[in-house]
C-alpha cells in the first residue's frame, strides 16, 4: 500500500479501478509534401474539425458548450491561422506547424496573470490536437470505458470529459494540473472527486489497478489493504448522508447562530452557469465574467452583449446578477482595436484596459444598462487601483447614459455599480473610492494576495501564499471593511480560498457581509456558517 499526496480540485471520496488516458505520440509516419499541398490539407482539416466540434456543441450545454464554442472560434482566429500558414510556407508540414504554433500560442495564454483565463491554453492545445489527429489520420472518438473507473493521466483535456460517458467516471487523478483548469471546474460542476499534482508516480499505475481517491484530503492510496477499504466504505456512507443533508439547505437562509445574515453568491461565466447556481441555492451571481464572451479575436458588439446579459437575467429568477466588465489580457490583436494588447500583470489589466479603449467600454456599459431593464443587474469594475480610475470609469457610465437618453433607447438609470478591490493601493484608498457613488465592493482575494506578497499565482512554488490565512492581506481587508461600514455598503469576498469553510468563517468574522464562490461549494459553506456563533461568550 502506497499513498500519494496532491491538491484537491473537487471534493469527494471514491474507490475503484484505474482507466489510464494516454494521449499518445503523434506524427510517427508523416510525409511532408509541397507547401501548397500542406496548406490545402490544413484548410480541409480545419473545416472538418469545426464541423466535429459544432456537432458536439449541439449535444451539450452549459460550460461544455461554452468550451466547445471557444475551441471552434479559435479555428477562425486570424493570428493563429496566419502563424500556421507562415510555418507551412517555410516548408514545415501542416501537422507539425499546428503543433508548433499551438504550443507557442498556448504558452502565451498560459502566461496571463489570471488563473482561470490562463487555463484557456488547454483549449488551444485541445483544438490543435484535434486538427493534428485529422491530419495524421487518427481517430477522434472518445475512449470507450466499459466499467466505472477513476481516470488517470498527466492532464485532462476538455474533449476528454465531454466525450466520455459521465456515468463511467468515478473520479479523476492527474500528475499535474490546476484547480482552475476546465477539467477541474467541470469535475466540480459534475460532482466528480478530483485530485491534481500527484506527481509522476500516479502515471506508473496499470490499467484496472484498484485505488482509493480521497479528494477531501487530496490523497490517493495505491493497492489499499482490507482495512483501508473498509474505512473508505464507512466514510463513503457518511459522505452520501452529508450530501443529502446539504441539498436540504438550498432554500434555507444563511444566518449564523447569533443572527448574522450572510449572502452566498456564485461565480459564473454563462447563462447555463447562472441557471445551475440558482438551482443549487445561490442567492444570486456575485461575479459573471463577461470576458468569456470574447472568443478568438472577436469582441462582441453592443447588441450581442445585450442579448447575452438578458439571457442570464431571464434564468436568474429575479436574483441579482453582478457582471464584471471585461478584464482582458490576451497578447494579440483583437477585432476592432487598432493596437495589439501586450499583456503584463502590471500593465493594461482590468479597468486600465477599458479606460484605454473607451469605445469598447461604452459598448459594454450601454448593453448592460439596456439589459438591466429586464432584471436585477449590477455592474462591477475589475482591478480598480486608485480613485482616479474609479472616477474616470463613472464618467464613462454617465456618458453612456446620456447617449442612450438622447437616442431614446430604454435603459435602467439606477444600476448599482461596484468596485473590485484586488490591489493594495485600492485597499489603502478604499475610503476615497467607496465614498464616491460606490454601491458595493468585492474583494478579489486571489489578486490581492498576489500583489501584496509579490507571489505569482501561476508559479506552483508560491502556492503557500494562497492557502491558510495571509495576515498582510487580512489587514488590507480590514481597511476595506471599515470603509464599507462607514458608507453603509455591502462588502463581499471572492477567491479560491473563500471556498474553504474555516477561511470563509474568518472573512465573515472580519466583517465581510457575503461571499462569491463556485456554485458547487455553496451548500458546504452554508452548512458551516449556520453552525457559527460570531458573538464571543464570556
Amino acid at each position: 500500500m502506497k499513498k500519494l499526496q496532491g491538491i484537491s480540485a473537487s471534493p469527494g471520496l471514491v474507490m475503484g479501478p484505474i482507466y489510464r488516458l494516454r494521449h499518445g505520440i503523434a506524427g510517427l509516419t508523416r510525409v511532408v509534401e509541397l507547401p501548397i499541398h500542406e496548406q490545402a490539407l490544413f484548410d480541409a482539416a480545419v473545416i472538418l474539425a469545426k464541423d466535429e466540434i459544432l456537432q458536439m456543441e449541439e449535444k451539450n450545454d452549459g460550460p461544455q458548450r461554452d468550451i466547445l464554442m471557444f475551441q471552434r472560434v479559435m479555428l477562425e482566429d486570424y493570428s493563429l491561422l496566419e502563424q500556421i500558414k507562415e510555418c507551412i510556407a517555410q516548408g514545415m508540414g501542416a501537422a507539425r506547424a499546428v503543433e508548433h504554433v499551438g504550443k507557442e500560442y498556448a504558452a502565451m495564454i498560459e502566461a496571463i496573470d489570471d488563473e482561470y483565463l490562463s487555463q484557456r491554453s488547454i483549449d488551444v492545445l485541445d483544438v490543435c490536437r484535434r486538427v493534428v489527429k485529422i491530419l495524421d489520420g487518427e481517430s477522434r472518438m472518445p475512449p470507450q470505458i466499459e466499467h466505472p473507473s477513476i481516470l488517470v493521466s498527466d492532464r485532462i483535456y476538455p474533449s476528454d470529459l465531454i466525450g466520455i460517458d459521465k456515468s463511467k467516471i468515478l473520479g479523476i487523478a492527474t500528475s499535474a494540473g490546476s484547480v482552475q483548469s476546465h477539467a477541474a471546474i467541470m469535475a466540480r460542476i459534475m460532482g466528480i472527486p478530483s485530485i491534481i499534482q500527484l506527481g509522476a508516480d500516479i502515471l506508473n499505475c496499470d490499467d484496472r489497478q484498484f485505488i482509493i481517491l480521497d479528494a477531501y484530503h487530496a490523497q490517493v492510496t495505491l493497492n489499499p489493504n482490507e482495512q483501508a477499504i473498509e474505512q473508505a466504505q464507512m466514510h463513503m456512507v457518511h459522505q452520501d448522508r452529508s450530501r443529502n443533508l446539504l441539498l436540504g439547505l438550498k432554500h434555507q437562509p444563511c444566518i449564523t447562530k447569533d443572527g448574522t445574515s450572510v449572502t452566498l453568491f456564485a461565480n459564473c461565466s454563462s447563462a447555463q452557469d447562472v441557471r445551475q447556481a440558482i438551482e443549487l441555492g445561490a442567492d444570486g451571481v456575485g461575479l459573471l465574467r463577461s470576458e468569456f464572451l470574447i472568443a478568438g479575436d472577436h469582441v462582441p458588439g453592443e447588441e450581442e452583449q445585450y442579448l447575452h446579459y438578458r439571457q442570464c437575467l431571464s434564468v436568474a429568477e429575479g436574483k441579482p446578477i453582478t457582471v464584471c466588465t471585461f478584464d482582458i489580457g490576451e497578447d494579440r490583436k483583437l477585432e476592432g482595436l487598432d493596437d495589439p494588447i501586450h499583456y503584463s500583470a502590471l500593465g493594461l489589466r482590468g479597468i486600465r484596459f477599458q479606460l484605454a479603449h473607451p469605445n469598447l467600454f461604452l459598448n459594454q456599459i450601454r448593453a448592460l444598462l439596456r439589459a438591466a431593464v429586464y432584471g436585477n443587474l449590477r455592474v462591477i469594475f475589475p482591478l480598480i487601483t486608485s480613485p482616479a480610475d474609479w472616477e474616470e470609469a463613472l464618467e464613462l457610465v454617465d456618458l453612456a447614459k446620456r447617449q442612450l437618453r438622447q437616442e431614446g433607447v430604454p435603459f435602467c438609470d439606477e444600476v448599482p455599480i461596484g468596485a473590485m478591490i484586488e490591489v493594495p493601493s485600492a485597499a489603502l484608498l478604499a475610503d476615497e473610492i467607496l465614498g464616491n457613488r460606490c454601491d458595493f465592493v468585492n474583494i478579489g482575494t486571489n489578486d490581492l494576495i498576489q500583489y501584496t506578497y509579490a507571489a505569482d499565482r501561476q508559479d506552483s512554488r508560491m502556492s503557500s501564499y494562497f492557502t491558510g490565512w495571509p495576515r498582510a492581506v487580512s489587514r488590507l481587508i480590514d481597511m476595506v471593511v471599515q470603509a464599507a461600514r462607514y458608507y453603509k455598503i455591502p462588502v463581499y469576498a471572492c477567491g479560491v480560498n473563500a471556498s474553504d469553510p474555516d477561511t470563509a468563517e474568518r472573512y465573515i468574522r472580519q466583517g465581510v457581509t457575503g461571499l462569491s464562490l463556485e456554485s458547487g461549494c455553496l451548500m458546504q459553506i452554508k452548512a458551516h456558517l449556520l453552525d457559527v456563533d460570531l458573538v464571543p461568550r464570556s
